[in-house]
């Protein structure tokens, strides 16, 4: 594979399918939490690779992973960035966030191998692993990628604890993969292939998409404190319940999206339930509730709605209310000269690409604003994600590597620049 092939790359199945071993369920998924020995699995394989390639690893204080190839030849050289992340949701699929990963590193491989043949670069390229990106154990999510950019201490970051107590320094500490690195400076410019996680490129009948923005989101973790007591002889009208507080917000949490149908995704998706036995009324309940939309009005009344149900919930079944954290992601647009650099790529290799929103998050956006940033999608069967079904074929693997190969060589020829790049696209 050339640094302008369009060729399939072997390798990159190979790569992929040995990160997919890291964890593997017996129903054809992957169950890799952040921190943990699954999650160690890969990021040894991601040191090895980086290795194998000819980069050298860094790995900062909260686990990030960053693989340093040196391809302009000097030490003031801007980078130009590749990545996504290795941790999955608990029983989740192969692709989410891996295929970006195990792409980046063959990106890498043949950019180095292109410059052994010869070929000149004006940007160094670093690939990276983000440290839990899903938020499945720690939280909130994003929470490398964030620590990098800015947006998090990596104090408070190292001190988030899964549902068992346990820090995630600790559980880095434990498989290895606490890093003490200085991470690299902001790159000149941040790609990142997904898979879709959604049906819109089959839809549209193409191959590529390309995020032109993000839609919004509100986070909220929120704990409901009642009464423990015995459910056989404690009086119905003394009760104190936190788990049926966590059902009625739960059910009008859902109501909030039929206002908005299409405009407003709602869910929640997590629950603990303490003393969490079946003869004792529930005494604190955790819920994390998730408000998605694409109108920055909607996703702020749609909010506010979020916070009266759960006021109204704990009211109505007479129990204390208690907020324990809230992310606001705002809508926001992604860079259009990274769009347009993109777009070419895409059509230099031969397929249809179309612009598109991701509902998703994505590390990228912890990146957007601080540095030019892109964001490339291939299809996803079926539109399954966090799922074992999760599936995207082979030749639209192919596609994204090509891509991000064809993008990734100009930038690096372009010193990071993305204007740069297409500029002399141009000639």
């Amino acid at each position: 594979m050339t640094s302008t092939s369009s060729r399939p790359d072997p390798g990159l199945h190979d790569l992929f399918a040995r990160f997919s071993a890291c964890g593997a369920t017996q129903t054809g998924g992957v169950h890799r939490l952040c921190g943990s020995a699954a999650d160690g699995l890969a990021r040894d394989l991601f040191a090895a690779t980086v290795a194998e390639t000819g980069g050298t690893l860094r790995t900062d204080a909260v686990g990030n992973q960053f693989g340093l190839f040196s391809l302009a030849g000097r030490s003031d050289a801007p980078r130009v960035m590749l990545g996504s992340h290795l941790d999955s949701q608990p029983q989740g699929g192969r692709f989410d966030g891996t295929l970006g990963v195990a792409t980046a590193l063959r990106v890498g491989a043949a950019l180095v191998g292109a410059k052994a043949r010869g070929r000149a670069y004006d940007a160094d390229l670093c690939v990276v692993n983000w440290t839990n990106e899903e938020g499945a154990r720690f939280r909130p999510g994003l929470l490398g990628s964030g620590t990098y950019a800015g947006h998090h201490r990596a104090e408070d970051a190292l001190a988030s604890q899964d549902d068992a107590g346990v820090t995630l320094e600790r559980a880095l500490a434990a498989i290895g993969h606490r890093g003490t690195d200085t991470a690299p400076p902001l790159p000149a410019c941040y790609l990142e292939l997904h898979v879709e996680q959604g049906s819109v490129l089959t839809g549209g009948g193409a191959t590529i998409g390309i995020v032109m923005r993000n839609w919004g989101a509100t986070k909220i973790d929120a704990v409901f404190t009642g009464a423990q007591a015995h459910t056989g002889p404690c009086p119905m009208p003394l009760r104190r319940d936190a788990l049926l507080a966590a059902a009625y917000a739960i059910a009008e949490v859902r109501a909030i999206a039929d206002r908005w149908p299409g405009q407003v995704h709602t869910s929640v998706g997590r629950i603990r339930v303490e003393p969490n036995s079946a003869n004792v009324v529930p005494s604190r309940v955790e819920i994390s509730v998730e408000i998605r939309s694409g109108a920055d009005p909607i996703l702020a009344e749609a909010g506010a709605l979020a916070d009266g149900a759960l006021k109204a919930a704990a009211g109505r079944a007479r129990t204390n209310l208690s907020v324990l954290g809230r992310v606001e992601r705002p809508v926001r647009a992604l860079p259009g000269a990274v769009a347009d650099l993109l777009a070419l790529a895409a059509e230099e290799t031969g397929y249809r690409a179309m612009p598109m929103d991701t509902v998703a998050g994505h590390d990228a956006l912890s990146l957007l604003g601080a540095c030019p940033t892109g964001l490339v999608f291939v299809p996803s069967i079926g539109g399954i994600a966090h799922d074992v079904a999760e599936e995207t074929s082979d030749a639209d693997m192919q596609a994204g590597l090509a891509v991000m190969l064809r993008s990734a060589d100009r930038l690096c020829r372009a010193g990071g620049s993305p204007e740069r790049a297409i500029r002399e696209a141009a000639r």
